[in-house]
């Protein structure tokens, strides 16, 4: 049976896509040089020749010459017929762009040298390219003890996608749900319960975390002022039957990109062990970023890169979930949609979820 391909799409067009990616990595790699070396920096503001960037970056004539051509094909710079150089839209992202800055150097730093391993990880249903960064069987424990820069890019990765849009989300559960007490689970380093502790004084957090995430947040600075009201509980999520020792339920249980560290049994599970833990009254309030639910073509393809590094550097087994996926976790855990909201930020969707009433 032939091949179907778009009927706009030509053998040329096809062709070019295709070499694209089968040099994407020396792309990659000379874009990561020129910034590295100023190059792209100077020529985005001096727009010299070859010869004076050159002496402008302290490279030979040489190796500006071979960076200049294959970042030319690849659409990052442009040449004149004077010979000046200038940076295309893209090139302009490159280096100007704060997603796009994260974007690469969560790339370069934390998952490069390990998807190597990507075949590996996919046929043990481990993440075989973690050893790159250290002897560890997940990233999670390993986070702040991750070597430099990966640790800095990691955090800077995970702060862009998330903490940006965390005050907003915190005066969100208050003025909707106005919980008394909330449960921060996966909460990292504390940046989420801060902002609640502040949107919501009569409020008592508990973030919930593997003992060197908790560690960290209780040395975080910006929890200080709400030493009253907060506190954390350490807990193992992948032990099956382990459950946080905390010492009174939750109106909301926040998951902030968390369900997406589990597969789809781990992720039920915790939801499982979660729901004893909620009030009356109690809610979900569960913040992911669907692969399948995005605006733009970048975002989505964003999402399912990074799903690689789960597969890959993370865990194993983990991933972006698909929206329908997503829907049948909160199913089989005896959840139900009590409100949806699309388009939280850059590529969130916010689910507050109520247990399913018993029949």
């Amino acid at each position: 049976m032939p091949v179907k391909r778009k009927p706009d799409q030509s053998i040329i067009e096809a062709l070019n896509k295709a070499q694209h990616i089968a040099f994407g990595p020396v792309l990659f790699q000379a874009v990561r040089s020129a910034l590295a070396t100023g190059l792209l920096s100077h020529i985005s503001e001096a727009q010299d020749t070859e010869d004076e960037a050159a002496r402008a970056c302290g490279l030979t004539a040489y190796a500006v010459g071979v960076l200049v051509d294959v970042l030319i094909a690849g659409d990052v710079l442009t040449k004149a017929d004077d010979g000046k150089l200038a940076l295309t839209k893209t090139g302009q992202c490159l280096l100007l762009d704060e997603m796009t800055r994260v974007n690469f150097n969560f790339t370069a730093d934390v998952c490069y040298r390990g998807m190597d391993h990507l075949t590996e990880a996919l046929s043990e249903g481990k993440p075989a390219g973690l050893k790159e960064l250290g002897d560890w069987k997940t990233i999670y424990p390993a986070i702040s003890q991750l070597p430099h820069p990966a640790r800095e890019s990691w955090f800077a990765f995970d702060h862009y996608y998330s903490d940006r849009y965390f005050v907003m989300l915190a005066e969100e559960l208050r003025d909707r749900l106005n919980p008394q007490t909330l449960f921060d689970v996966g909460g990292n380093t504390g940046k989420f319960a801060a902002a609640c502790l502040k949107a919501m004084p009569q409020t008592r957090v508990t973030l919930i975390d593997l003992p060197q995430q908790c560690a960290t947040a209780c040395s975080n600075s910006i929890l200080a002022p709400f030493a009253d009201r907060f506190s954390a509980a350490e807990v193992d999520w992948l032990k099956p039957d382990c459950v946080p020792a905390v010492g009174h339920k939750a109106d909301v249980i926040w998951m902030s990109q968390f369900l997406d560290c589990f597969s789809p049994e781990e992720a039920v599970s915790i939801l499982q062990r979660c729901k004893p833990l909620l009030s009356e009254r109690g809610r979900f309030a569960v913040l992911e970023c669907l692969v399948d639910g995005q605006k733009f073509p970048a975002a989505g393809f964003s999402l399912a890169a990074v799903s690689l590094y789960f597969t890959t550097m993370a865990n194993g087994n983990s991933r972006f979930y698909r929206r329908n996926d997503l829907l049948s976790v909160f199913k089989n855990a005896g959840l139900d949609v009590e409100y949806c909201r699309d388009n939280v930020g850059v590529s969130h969707t916010l689910y507050i979820l109520k247990p399913t009433a018993a029949k």
